[in-house]
């Protein structure tokens, strides 16, 4: 495999920020700035191409449901099924007797991911949604 070339960049910030940065890439366990700075780097283009609703994208999307509001399981599934080609499959757990969580992992459109987050948040009986995306990029 070719190994790509880099480029180098300056970059300013102030004292307080740079203290900051160099205290939670520690905690992370980076080895140096470079590697923090291009996970930051990748993180914000894969955010804003999101809001863009451009791209392919993989992820989850986690939902936290009443099962015992009417039609909250059969809405579920109905949306799941009419998105079967971006859904790849779902985990369902039981949180206690009155409330779930599904786990569903999506591939596709970022917009046609967006979506189906918005529809399932909208179904009621839905306490909670969230998602989780990222490009699959060689950058």
């Amino acid at each position: 495999m070719k190994k790509e070339s880099v480029t180098r960049i300056g970059v300013s910030l102030p004292p307080k920020l740079l203290n900051r940065f160099d205290e939670m890439i520690d905690e992370m366990g980076y080895a140096n700035r470079s590697e923090a700075i291009r996970d930051a780097v990748r993180e914000y283009m894969v955010k804003n191409e999101m809001k863009k609703g451009t791209g392919k994208r993989v992820g989850i999307i986690s939902i936290i449901y009443d099962h015992d509001v009417h039609g909250v399981n059969d809405m579920l599934i109905e949306l799941q099924h009419s998105y079967y080609k971006v859904i790849q499959s779902s985990i369902h757990i039981h949180l206690n007797e009155h409330n779930c969580m599904e786990i569903i992992i999506v591939s596709g459109n970022a917009k046609k991911i967006k979506e189906i987050k918005d529809r399932i948040t909208s179904v009621t009986g839905v306490k909670y949604s969230d998602i989780l995306v990222t490009s699959p990029t060689d950058y």
